[in-house]
């Protein structure tokens, strides 16, 4: 998995993440997100870094409250 395909927001949109935040993901989505996890977990060090992803979702949960 190239660095670029592996960046916390390439796998789901905003609107994508808030239905799975809603637990309304679509399957197309959830396939698209189930694949890249496994990528990760199949080569941890070609991986997106904790930080990054955390960071990234931070900031979506803050648009999402501010939303609510």
């Amino acid at each position: 998995m190239s660095r670029d395909l592996a960046r916390p927001d390439a796998c789901l949109s905003d609107a994508e993440f808030d239905a799975l935040a809603r637990g309304e993901l679509a399957p197309g989505a959830l396939d698209r997100l189930r694949a890249q996890v496994q990528a990760v977990l199949d080569d941890p060090a070609d991986g997106v870094s904790h930080d990054a992803v955390w960071s990234r979702l931070e900031q979506r949960m803050k648009r999402a409250a501010r939303a609510a």
